[in-house]
């Protein structure tokens, strides 16, 4: 029977570890409404973006036309030619793009927060913040959520448009044998519910990643080493979350 008692603590854990993703979550929401502090909000909110959104471009833009350009060269060899457009549209707009946002972000920004918050823990600048009445949660939790989400938004039409035009041209310098349509042709093949559907699947995953790194940074106790640990772990929930919920979503806009 031990193994059904590992199953269940197990299973104890791991509902213990949601309720408290949950009730960050939900502080954070209910901080959002604060009306103390909105400038220096606003300015956490703007530096978290450029860290999360700007400074990702060059990785974003090199792995997407390379993405793209292997997309339409493999839809190319593949299918018919009055399928290229819709597919490789579709591809990249629903689940691609998502996909490498996952990873770009996770192990720029998810790592980042996670040694950040740590070391605020280890610190005890958290605890500074408490003492002098400020809400550590609208402060250090609220502005990295927003902005994380912001930028993976903004990260998403961006790639999107950086995959399809980089694939497109990059097939036509290459010489793949590109059929003889306009690139207009090419953008009329992506349906609006794809890019309303990846939009969502931004809006879930940037609270999610940003979220579970803070957790995870705050769970810290005593010793820097403990920062490393945190942070792989921090590093996978996240993967796992965003994978769970990129599955869910597009399995319900079918």
């Amino acid at each position: 029977m031990e193994w059904l008692a590992g199953i269940g603590r197990g299973a104890m854990g791991a509902g213990s570890y949601l309720a408290r993703l949950g009730s960050l979550g939900w502080r954070t929401a209910a901080a959002a409404f604060a009306p103390t502090g909105r400038p220096v909000v606003r300015r956490l909110i703007m530096l978290q973006l450029v860290y999360t959104g700007v400074q990702a471009l060059l990785p974003l833009t090199v792995a997407a036309i390379a993405i793209g350009l292997l997309v339409f060269s493999f839809s190319l060899e593949h299918l018919p030619v009055d399928l290229v457009q819709s597919v490789a549209s579709t591809v990249i707009v629903l689940e691609v793009i998502p996909l490498l946002l996952i990873f770009l972000i996770i192990g720029r920004s998810g790592t980042a927060i996670t040694i950040d918050v740590a070391s605020m823990k280890l610190n005890d600048e958290l605890r500074a913040l408490q003492v002098m009445g400020i809400d550590p949660v609208r402060y250090v939790a609220l502005p990295r959520v927003i902005g994380v989400t912001m930028a993976f938004v903004v990260l998403q039409i961006y790639g999107q448009l950086a995959a399809i035009f980089g694939g497109y041209w990059g097939a036509l310098l290459l010489d793949l044998e590109l059929p003889a349509y306009p690139i207009e042709d090419l953008l009329a093949g992506i349906a609006y519910s794809d890019v309303l559907l990846s939009t969502f699947k931004m809006l879930l995953f940037g609270p999610v990643v940003a979220l579970t790194a803070i957790l995870h940074g705050a769970s810290v106790q005593r010793s820097r080493r403990e920062i490393p640990i945190v942070t792989s772990r921090a590093v996978v929930r996240s993967l796992l979350f965003c994978f769970l919920l990129n599955t869910a979503v597009s399995l319900m806009g079918e």
